[in-house]
């Protein structure tokens, strides 16, 4: 008799035998998938590494194409492929970061665009009677007391904007700069222009250091305005520098002139006119090794005045010897050696004394015989740089300067001064460096008066 569906189905041998063959068919099933899964995966695999050989050959092909275009100077494919990288510009050291380059092809052009910069704080604190509240200028400390009313400050002045341009002529390469930071001796954020300056092949014409002076040599320091015997300006010039050897380069350039008087005991300013009849002109060499550097500079500059009833000109010249050896790979000294007559307005100190409305300058005076004498200038400061890991840097130096005043100059024209700083500077990233330096100067006048001040100075900087 035939057992009811249910008694069937519901019996333990037929339960057994219709799960083992559920199971077996399941098995099968997910065993198909799997094979079919793990044979599509491989297919996308060598699919996806085919793509990326045929991608790496097309890069490898582009990156050929753009070394010829910088070699070569010539537009051999699109903008799109081209890459240029522009010259590095001196400047100094704390305002020297190791940022990537990032760079703008201009469409329809050959030119390549670079912008840069930092965003820069300073933190001071100041013991003495510094008018100069954002750099460390010793000439502006003041004999009198309470000439200054806050002992601290917080300034952006080393903030700076730069445009820097590269293309390639039947010339050689044609450069541009411009660039301008925020400095102001009081601590206020103010535009001042630095450098509007081109070059094309070894010529070049605009706004930048003087021939005269070595940036390169500037102390990796964080005081905005530098040792006081350094030799610092920028002014319009036409310039002329090409290599004479493996190691050694050769300039030439002519300059703006400055006169700057010395007014007699006897006078005020607005009683003497400056005479600028001819520019300034410079030569330097320089000389480079596995040692370092070496910088040779001369000067020769025609000085000035004239009054209602008197003219009269005299010749200014100057020798700076400057450059940087190298110790080891971690140590470096710095240095600069100057001196000259009628060389005032190129050095710090000199440049722009606190006293300098009353005094004039220090180019050039009357001596006890009524002629016009260029003033004697001498100056220079050593300062040791050690790298104490790739994070963390030092360095500690001193500089000195002493004028040979003339008997005719004013009580207060300055006579020497001395400027020394330490400090630590902390590189967290490429782009960020931080640090705080002690600072220390004194100033003497002609008739003996002194004056000193103590600073510390704690700084940020974001390059950009």
């Amino acid at each position: 008799m035939t057992k009811p569906a249910q008694t069937i189905l519901s019996s333990p041998r037929f339960n057994a035998a219709h799960s083992l063959s559920l199971s077996l068919a399941i098995l099968s099933t997910l065993c198909s998938v799997s094979a079919y899964s793990e044979q599509t995966d491989k297919e996308r695999i060598k699919s996806l590494e085919q793509r990326l050989l045929e991608l790496e050959q097309q890069v490898q092909k582009k990156n050929n194409q753009s070394s010829t275009i910088a070699k070569d100077g010539k537009n051999q494919s699109s903008n799109s492929e081209k890459v240029v990288v522009i010259p590095k510009t001196t400047q100094r050291p704390s305002h020297d970061f190791e940022a990537p380059d990032k760079s703008i092809v201009l469409s329809n052009s050959d030119t390549t665009l670079q912008i840069g910069g930092q965003i820069w704080l300073d933190a001071i604190y100041n013991s003495g009677e510094m008018t100069n509240r954002a750099g460390f200028q010793t000439s502006s400390i003041a004999y009198e007391n309470n000439t200054t009313k806050d002992n601290t400050l917080l300034s952006v002045g080393q903030s700076n904007l730069s445009f820097k341009s590269y293309t390639p002529t039947q010339y050689g390469a044609m450069t541009t700069r411009f660039e301008f930071d925020m400095f102001d001796d009081q601590g206020n954020a103010d535009f001042n222009l630095t450098h509007l300056w081109g070059e094309i092949g070894d010529f070049g014409a605009g706004q930048t250091f003087s021939g005269f002076m070595d940036i390169n040599s500037f102390p990796n320091i964080l005081d905005f305005w530098g040792p006081n015997s350094m030799v610092f300006s920028r002014q319009p010039q036409v310039r002329y520098s090409t290599a004479v050897s493996e190691s050694g380069r050769i300039m030439f350039t002519i300059e703006k002139s400055a006169s700057d008087f010395a007014v007699p005991k006897s006078s005020t300013k607005a009683d003497y006119d400056d005479i600028n009849e001819l520019p300034d002109l410079t030569v330097s060499y320089l000389h480079s090794g596995d040692f370092g550097y070496i910088k040779s500079a001369m000067v020769f500059r025609q000085l000035g005045y004239e009054t209602l009833s008197t003219k009269d000109t005299t010749l200014g010249w100057g020798l700076n010897i400057s450059g940087a050896i190298t110790l080891t790979s971690a140590d470096s000294i710095k240095f600069q050696l100057a001196h000259g007559e009628g060389i005032g307005r190129y050095v710090n100190d000199t440049c722009c004394s606190y006293y300098s409305d009353e005094t004039g300058g220090v180019d050039a005076g009357i001596d006890g015989n009524g002629r016009l004498k260029a003033i004697p200038v001498t100056g220079g400061f050593a300062y040791y740089n050690k790298q104490w890991s790739k994070k963390w840097s030092s360095a500690i130096g001193y500089s000195y300067l002493t004028i040979d005043n003339l008997v005719t100059q004013k009580d207060k024209a300055i006579k020497n001064s001395a400027y020394s700083t330490a400090n630590l500077i902390w590189y967290p990233a490429s782009q960020i460096k931080a640090g705080v330096e002690l600072q220390y100067g004194d100033v003497q006048s002609k008739s003996n008066l002194e004056a000193d001040n103590f600073r510390v100075q704690a700084s940020v900087g974001f390059k950009y």
